[in-house]
């Protein structure tokens, strides 16, 4: 009997062999991106408030919301963690996130760009080389946590590439910032 039960289905893996961060150029971004949208909101709202029976006042609230969700998930996205060790590979942030244990685990595929994790009955996983920090050493830990994974030559297949979401994800961000800037431009004027 022990002091801390793990939840149902779920047992302890142990130490994390290898814990990856996004770098820290996206982190930063995205960081920054959510506090300039939400003072950008918030002087939205705040401007829109005065004015709440004009035409486009109501719009502007729920644009400058969605603007603060896109930034939300965006920083949450980016300040994601993934850990590898005997239980298998998590995305995702301490308890909460998605597991590959090694028994749903079918292959694992290196290659310069990145890490295929190949499901059993399900779609790959696609892990970028240009959205995690440290990528270099996730073969090594994968060996450390008793992974078997196999080092191919060229490119992941196209199926998995479409997941990296590094690029679109900091467009996105950008965009979202530019959005509530214009918002807050727009509701400064009329």
């Amino acid at each position: 009997m022990s002091v801390v039960d793990a939840p149902p289905g779920r047992d302890f893996a142990g130490p994390a062999i290898g814990e990856f961060r996004s770098r820290p150029g996206p982190r930063r971004l995205a960081r920054s991106v959510f506090i300039m949208c939400l003072i950008d909101s918030v002087a939205t709202f705040v401007l829109a408030a005065r004015e709440s029976y004009a035409t486009g006042s109501v719009g502007l609230l729920v644009l400058a919301l969605v603007c603060i969700s896109v930034a939300g998930v965006g920083l949450g996205v980016r300040s994601a963690v993934v850990r590898i060790d005997a239980g298998g590979i998590q995305w995702g942030w301490g308890q909460l996130g998605f597991r590959l244990g090694p028994s749903k685990i079918e292959a694992l595929h290196y290659y310069e760009r990145g890490l295929t994790v190949i499901r059993k009955g399900g779609s790959p996983w696609y892990l970028s080389k240009h959205d995690w920090d440290r990528f270099e050493e996730v073969p090594k830990v994968c060996e450390d946590a008793g992974l078997q994974l196999a080092r191919i030559e060229g490119n992941p297949p196209l199926r998995a590439r479409m997941q990296a979401y590094g690029v679109v994800l900091d467009g996105l961000m950008v965009a979202t910032l530019v959005g509530s800037a214009i918002l807050l431009v727009y509701a400064s004027l009329r």
